[in-house]
């Protein structure tokens, strides 16, 4: 069954912790930029959130469950490579950016190519370890996170600060780069090598070899994510209900989401556009003569994204029973997406403004970069790792575990946060914030884990997908934006922050009611996979007793 080297499965992990890095770096690399995005383009705080988290979240959503379902029927691998490659580009693309909207679809392009990494690198881990280890393999995955975020603080810091130091200014500069494009530049680049690494050495294992049953090639994988697709957009969502002969209420019910999306728009733009002041509500452009400000950009792409995937529960109610009980209708899954959502909401609002609070409240300078970056690659680095064992561990004493797990070290998060905004001191502040980088990163693999031991194989990519709508749409697409839109609007950024952090007993009550149901969930998942196994086998022996008799 496992024909490669014992090692082999190792170096496997190590390239997707590698890649998850590189995504992280090209992700964040706007924090440790953002005064000087703020100096050249002139952006406001909730212009910089925008760009930070929604521009990236709204198309990693929208691509992400087609992309995850290409993953689940497709080379994983390949999806791998076409995805980093594509991301490494435009974030090197945004080098060249002039303004802000520029920027922002450049942002958009990152997004939708990061899309296509993580569903592909879970479902390849799934294969190469076995059930036990699944907790703390994707906590070492995880690592990643904090290795790409922290590497962006220090690269980022290192590249502008040598930048400035060499030319000064950037009309002296080469080609009259300021530091911040060389950076986005210095950043994007090497992964594409990376890509290529991938092609070379890594390699597609069986789909489900180490379960019972192996699962079944989608003989049609790029028409099934297209379908995902068409199901989340119009005119084709509506093409797909017909193809699945919906009954007229379906329609009814379609019709209401886009206009609760238009709502929604609407009335958040005008309500965030009445919080700000002329000078801080900056017009990007007009439509048909209505102008067009920073929060009508957020509030349409939060629609979006909200509108195309009600789009796809529908259509995976109605298509996919499998994926619809295990996955849209399960209860335990449904919690704890809006746990991780919530967690995802503190952790962005925080981590995105880290630096331009140091900056702008206790006067640190790009170097500083240097040092939030080592602090957050050795200390979230090494909570996330510890996580991976510490949660495995509850789970063998609880079956409730590692959602008790979760809730503490929340709690954790958020109190060390709370002493890292309020401090005048420089030392407390660095002392508070690796404590606090410590203990954030600890949520990803204990639910990553969950909602894996709640899926079969076939779902697995989907199933993570389906769980990054919550922290993506809600975490990323609007903790960072609240908190610029606050910032912009009281003139406090640490206020912002810490409206951000009060989201924990959301969070909470969320894992408790994922404890209710996530024994029965489990069962559900392992009744689904024996009745898979069991068809599966027994439409192999009849695939044998067929060649006998032929014989």
């Amino acid at each position: 069954m496992n024909r490669e080297r014992p090692w082999y499965r190792w170096y496997v992990l190590l390239v997707l912790t590698l890649i998850y890095a590189f995504g992280y770096v090209d992700r964040q690399i706007v924090t440790i930029l953002a005064p000087f995005l703020k100096k050249d383009m002139g952006i406001s705080d909730a212009q910089l959130g925008l760009l930070y988290g929604t521009s990236f979240a709204l198309f990693y959503c929208v691509f992400g469950i087609p992309l995850a379902r290409l993953a689940d029927g497709w080379s994983r691998v390949r999806t791998l490579v076409l995805g980093l490659s594509f991301w490494s580009l435009m974030t090197a693309l945004s080098g060249l950016s002039r303004n802000f909207a520029q920027l922002g679809a450049a942002r958009v392009g990152v997004g939708v190519g990061e899309a296509s990494a993580t569903p592909a690198a879970v479902s390849l881990l799934g294969d190469y370890f076995e059930r036990t280890r699944r907790g703390t393999v994707l906590a070492l995955y995880s690592v990643g996170v904090y290795v790409g975020a922290g590497a962006s603080l220090a690269i980022g810091g290192s590249i502008v600060a040598a930048w400035q130091h060499a030319y000064g200014s950037a009309g002296a500069a080469p080609l009259g780069l300021s530091g911040w494009q060389v950076s986005f530049m210095g950043v994007g680049l090497p992964g594409i090598v990376l890509a290529l690494v991938v092609l070379l050495t890594v390699r597609e294992p069986q789909r489900g070899r180490l379960d019972t049953v192996p699962a079944k090639a989608d003989p049609h994988p790029f028409a099934h994510a297209m379908r995902d697709l068409g199901a989340m957009v119009p005119p084709w969502s509506w093409m797909h209900l017909a193809a699945l002969n919906a009954p007229p209420r379906e329609y009814v019910r379609n019709a209401a989401y886009l206009v609760i999306a238009a709502c929604v728009v609407t009335f958040a733009t005008w309500g965030t556009n009445g919080m700000l002041s002329a000078s801080r509500n900056v017009q990007i452009g007009a439509l048909f003569g209505m102008p067009i400000t920073s929060n009508f950009v957020q509030w349409l792409a939060i629609a979006i994204a909200v509108y195309v995937c009600s789009n796809w529960y529908q259509a995976t109610r109605l298509g996919d029973p499998a994926a619809y009980r295990l996955i849209t209708g399960s209860k335990a899954f449904t919690a704890v997406t809006v746990a991780g959502a919530f967690l995802a909401f503190a952790m962005n609002a925080v981590n995105g403004f880290v630096f331009v609070y140091a900056s702008r409240k206790l006067g640190l300078t790009a170097e500083a970069g240097l040092h939030l970056g080592i602090i957050a690659i050795f200390a979230g680095g090494l909570g996330i790792t510890i996580s991976g064992y510490l949660c495995d561990f509850a789970k063998r004493r609880h079956p409730l575990g590692r959602l008790y797990f979760v809730c503490c070290t929340a709690t954790l998060f958020t109190a060390a946060s709370v002493v890292q905004y309020l401090t005048p001191s420089v030392s407390v502040f660095y002392c508070a914030y690796a404590f606090a980088t410590f203990f954030v990163p600890m949520w990803f693999g204990p639910l990553q884990a969950t909602t894996q031991d709640l899926v079969i194989p076939r779902l697995r990519g989907t199933a993570f997908a389906a769980f990054s709508l919550g922290p993506n749409i809600f975490g990323l697409g609007l903790g960072p934006y609240c908190v610029g839109l606050l910032s912009d609007a009281t003139g406090d950024l640490r206020l912002a922050i810490l409206c951000a952090l009060a989201v924990l007993p959301v969070s909470i009550a969320s894992l408790i009611v994922a404890g209710r149901s996530l024994v029965d969930g489990e069962a559900a998942a392992q009744a689904e996979l024996a009745a898979y196994d069991a068809a599966a086998t027994q439409e192999l022996g009849g695939v044998v007793a067929a060649h006998q008799l032929t014989d």
